[in-house]
């Protein structure tokens, strides 16, 4: 019925999953009594998993076409609940897989 909610309840909509692993693996060489030699590698992402955005959920403003009560379509709501692009482009956080090695000295 128009101008009244619906009846779905609270987070009845999921997205899609969000699932990463990271690795580190560290080794650590002792030259001489004070001196250390330390290399280092993070590897994020490890099994280089897409992990998608969730689908834009708002309705465009204006739809002059429709009458309180009639379902929308494709052709009133162009892209509304489609998943268009992946989480984003943040190391560490949902980016495809990224190697980072790393050697330190200390003395």
């Amino acid at each position: 019925m128009a101008t009244t909610y619906g009846n779905l309840g609270r987070n009845a909509l999921r997205g899609p999953d969000f699932s990463q692993l990271d690795l580190m693996l560290t080794k650590r060489i002792s030259l001489r009594e004070r001196q250390t030699l330390e290399f280092r590698s993070d590897i994020f992402n490890l099994f280089n998993r897409a992990n998608f955005s969730s689908p834009p959920a708002t309705l465009p403003n204006a739809l002059p076409s429709l009458q309180p009560g009639q379902p929308f379509s494709l052709a009133e709501a162009p892209g509304f609940g489609v998943i268009t692009s992946t989480v984003g482009r943040t190391v560490g956080l949902g980016t495809s897989r990224q190697i980072q090695l790393s050697l330190r000295y200390s003395f």
